[in-house]
């Protein structure tokens, strides 16, 4: 089906306006849990350690249910189900608050530098009093997947060293695929219960790019629209981004008292746990200033990325092999020509960026309950980039039944958003990509005229 891209006057979208995040429940820990133990022994693993610090710790969050903040820390989890969690000076009295049932152990060596140390300093000595089985197989997760790689580990070098003089270093095997590989891993896909919890940050990441957008005007400064950004006090899982003008001035990435004059390049991105949302363009209120700051941008680059857009979400189905996706997006909208260079769309979770079943090659296949970031970005000479990044849900009818009976609020926000899609940007959703914020694919070419955006006609 032919479709075309018209500029039009459309009523802006609703903020969703969620007020309480929804906490995972027990059940669901110990369904995350079970499919942990299940791969582990599918894998002949009779112990699994997971890695944690501030920026890599949402595998261990998965079970623990928080992150070391500042410092490092270990799950120990055995194929039995005991667990050890070995934590720092200033994280070992959260262990009673872990959500699986977990032994604390303290490693002084995980601290801040120049605390205490004392006789807890050394790590091969604190795991040789931990409960590791090490009758099989030993499994370490980090957070990146190195193909073919599994003697190669991406945590510190220190803590490697250590399992080696405990463990074995012929038992050490890399299984960060185990819970994040986009083919089988535990925290792929989702239940109700996680889609409710993850729709929070979504929606609000949707809300404050919605709101700074609405606060563009010729003389604001970025810090206070990058205020509209951050909001509720919740944690940003990538740096927030408000730009005007040129970015990356002497290094830096954060906003600045820096003033928005007409014509300017505009970036703005905040995420949340659940979703990221963005927006990239010019400062202009209509078609002709655009071209004045940059000719044929409209044309050559907004217009041609909304088609492959909409093409991205009405083609996005459950059973679909990612390699078959990535090829047949790559012939819809060139790499060669628009110059996307990361994978076009990725699964998100509590780190922005979890992995994606979409590059060349791929065998994974896209499963209901696949939390996905609607995510590339073209890189076109003489010109500046283009953004509207959102989050959307993969589910299937027995997932759909469930958040419509647990969570009739969200089931409703779901069928609001759905609607605004369709009555007013001209897009039909397919029954099983479910919107989980309310700006999804809502872009203003002009971005100081809050009137018009970028519709689909058929």
């Amino acid at each position: 089906m032919t479709v075309v891209v018209v500029v039009k006057k459309v009523k802006k979208p609703e903020m969703d306006n969620i007020r309480s995040k929804v906490m995972l429940t027990d059940e669901t820990i110990q369904e995350r849990l079970n499919k942990v133990l299940e791969r582990m022994k599918d894998n002949e693993l009779s112990s699994l350690i997971i890695y944690a610090d501030k920026e890599h710790g949402s595998s261990f969050e998965y079970l623990v249910g928080f992150i070391p903040r500042f410092e490092e820390a270990l799950l120990v989890l055995n194929q039995d189900g005991s667990a050890t969690l070995i934590l720092g000076n200033e994280n070992i009295s959260k262990a009673p608050h872990a959500r699986i049932k977990a032994f604390g152990r303290k490693c002084a060596l995980f601290s801040l530098p120049n605390q205490p140390m004392g006789e807890l300093d050394d790590l091969a000595a604190v795991l040789q009093e931990t409960d590791i089985d090490t009758s099989s197989q030993v499994g370490l997760v980090g957070w990146k997947l190195i193909p073919g790689m599994t003697r190669q580990f991406d945590i510190p070098q220190f803590i490697v060293s250590a399992l080696e003089t405990v463990a074995g270093k012929d038992k050490l095997v890399n299984t960060t695929a185990l819970l994040i590989g986009p083919e089988n891993g535990a925290r792929v896909t989702i239940n109700a219960n996680e889609a409710a919890h993850y729709e929070y940050g979504a929606a609000l990441a949707s809300d404050a790019v919605l709101d700074a957008m609405n606060s563009l005007t010729v003389g604001v400064s970025e810090l206070e629209v990058g205020n509209r950004l951050n909001r509720d006090g919740q944690y940003n899982n990538v740096v927030t981004i408000c730009a005007f003008g040129d970015r990356f001035i002497k290094g830096n990435l954060y906003p600045t008292d820096n003033r928005l004059e007409k014509g300017d390049k505009v970036a703005l991105t905040v995420s949340y746990k659940g979703g990221l949302s963005s927006r990239s363009g010019y400062a202009v209120t209509n078609e002709e200033e655009l071209a004045g700051v940059d000719e044929g941008y409209l044309e050559e680059v907004v217009m041609p990325y909304f088609e492959a857009y909409h093409y991205w979400l009405t083609n996005l189905k459950i059973g679909v092999r990612g390699g078959d996706f990535y090829d047949a997006f790559n012939t819809f909208y060139p790499q060669d020509t628009y110059g996307w260079h990361l994978c076009p769309g990725h699964l998100t979770a509590d780190e922005e960026w979890l992995s994606s079943p979409f590059y060349k090659g791929s065998e994974a296949v896209v499963q209901s309950g696949m939390l996905f970031q609607v995510d590339f970005i073209p890189s076109q000479t003489g010109h500046n980039g283009v953004s509207a990044e959102s989050t959307v849900l993969l589910a299937d009818d027995e997932l759909k039944q469930a958040i419509r009976a647990d969570y009739p609020d969200m089931w409703k926000r779901i069928e609001s958003r759905r609607a605004y899609l369709r009555d007013e940007l001209g897009i039909q959703l397919p029954e099983d990509v479910l919107p989980m914020a309310g700006t999804l694919a809502y872009y203003r070419p002009y971005m100081l005229n809050d009137e018009y955006a970028l519709t689909i006609e058929n």
